[in-house]
């Protein structure tokens, strides 16, 4: 018996990742849960367990190699079991053809570049991270080594190439029209252009609505001891196991709700944002979510984050308040049919009984649905429960 080992989908807009390296080799001994390989899509790594104990018989695709979700990338069976090796080159391995450079890249603005290459890009882990992180197509990049793999050195020879081209481009430009500035456009690195992909779908596609209001987190901020961010964490888990229409997904078939609350926090890294996931956050107090929120915040700043922890939200928060934005409407990260932005605390004077006037810390909150699967009432009334638990810090048990 042998088990089929197939391009794991890291999100929900995923079409095709990278096999970033293989752990054993052909005729390796293999154990059930045992990494044996290491895939990449535009934003974080995965480990691929074996599916069972025996041997890995067959590598259908090699290190480097670009294939869409579910092609099969290699094989398991039992020891001694007879088994054709597949083709990484064949129609039914679901090796995907890597498109050239797309035009404004350094590839088409600088002729003397070498020709960007089609078919499977051969880039070791490093030299991929070093492409992303300069703002290089790794498929513009013509291997120096015998071998064909794509290294370190020759991505930094070519985009220390395109920028000379690019340079020299734009003053004769410059020249031509009269103008002074010498910069030129920066192509966008492969996880940039995943983010514009998906937000750019998600705008087109989905009926964005938002919704504006605010809690007085001044009880909250009182108690101490909690983090905030935690505390809205816990609001919205509460607030959406009352509200179920809002936490799952919206596809061709319908409404599919999510069985628990896997909220989704937007983290900025130095490459963009991703959104790191609390699975099953109803079940978890404010104290367990602070401490796994800084747990995924630290690993995704650092590169860390790997891909399990980036699957399954079913409902999105993004916080722009420590950045001095008080309000904001945030793009829902689709198939998800709502996201909450929570701006920045703001001491802002009150009216009382008997016209006094007190100080109240408002929290400003936003929150944006798609009004395919939901309408305006309801909405509200999710919005109005998050606000109620924040300012009754008592229900949101920070104690547990």
């Amino acid at each position: 018996m042998s088990w089929k080992i197939g391009m794991p989908n890291l999100g929900h807009t995923m079409e095709e990742g990278t096999v970033s390296e293989w752990l054993k080799a052909v005729g390796d001994a293999v154990r059930q849960g045992e990494v044996i390989a290491v895939v990449e899509s535009d934003k974080a790594s995965f480990d691929v367990e074996s599916p069972a104990d025996g041997v890995l018989l067959a590598i259908a695709v090699p290190g480097g190699t670009v294939v869409p979700v579910g092609a099969t990338i290699g094989v398991v069976g039992l020891p001694g079991e007879a088994l054709e090796a597949p083709s990484a080159a064949a129609p039914d391995a679901g090796v995907a053809q890597h498109a050239p450079a797309s035009s404004g890249t350094a590839a088409t603005a600088a002729p003397e570049l070498p020709a960007a290459r089609s078919g499977r890009v051969k880039i070791s882990p490093a030299a991929r991270a070093l492409a992303e992180q300069l703002g290089v197509d790794p498929s513009a990049v013509v291997p120096s080594s015998d071998d064909g793999m794509v290294t370190r050195d020759d991505v930094r020879a070519y985009a220390e190439a395109g920028r000379a081209a690019g340079a020299g481009s734009a003053v004769v430009a410059g020249q031509a029209t009269g103008a002074t500035s010498t910069a030129g456009p920066t192509p966008l690195s492969p996880m940039r252009r995943a983010i514009a992909d998906a937000t750019q779908r998600a705008w087109q596609s989905i009926p964005h609505v938002a919704l504006q209001s605010h809690a007085d987190v001044g009880a909250l901020l009182e108690a101490g001891g909690t983090s905030l961010t935690a505390a809205i964490a816990r609001a919205c888990a509460l607030a959406l196991g009352e509200h179920p229409a809002f936490n799952g997904w919206l596809n061709d078939h319908g409404f599919e709700r999510a069985r628990h609350v896997n909220l989704a926090l937007a983290v900025a890294t130095p490459g963009g944002l991703v959104a790191a996931v609390v699975p099953q956050a109803e079940a978890r107090s404010v104290a367990v979510l602070r401490d796994e929120i800084r747990r995924l915040a630290e690993s995704a700043r650092a590169g860390r984050l790997d891909g399990a922890s980036m699957l399954g939200g079913s409902f999105t928060i993004s916080t722009l308040g420590r950045w001095g934005v008080d309000a904001f409407a945030p793009i829902i990260s689709a198939p998800q049919v709502a996201i909450l932005g929570v701006g920045r605390v703001n001491r802002v004077a009150r009216e009382g009984p008997g016209q006094s006037v007190h100080f109240a810390s408002e929290l400003g909150l936003t929150l944006v649905f798609d009004h395919r699967a939901n309408d305006g009432v309801q909405a509200a009334q999710l919005l109005g429960a998050i606000v109620g638990y924040l300012e009754q810090p008592q229900r949101l048990e920070l104690t547990t």
